[in-house]
């Protein structure tokens, strides 16, 4: 999931990716799977969600420290209930 809730697709230093579907991946995941198969084989017009680059989430540096604490309290709030 993106932060602004848009799926991304593209190239970064030879990695192609295509991912953030914000819980419409299933239809969206095929779609994209030949979409991404004809961009990288040359036809970059294939990809229809080249363009909106990645925004970085405002005051978040580094890797994802937080993630275990987020985990922990989610697991807490189910054990309660």
């Amino acid at each position: 999931m993106t932060a602004d809730r848009l799926p991304r697709a593209g190239e970064a230093r030879g990695l192609h990716y295509a991912l953030g579907y914000s819980g419409s991946g299933t239809q969206m995941s095929v779609y994209m799977g030949q979409n991404m198969a004809r961009a990288m084989d040359g036809d970059s017009a294939a990809n229809p969600l080249r363009g909106p680059a990645w925004r970085a989430i405002p005051r978040h540096l580094g890797p994802p420290w937080f993630l275990p604490l987020v985990g922990a309290y989610y697991w807490a709030l189910d054990w309660v209930s």
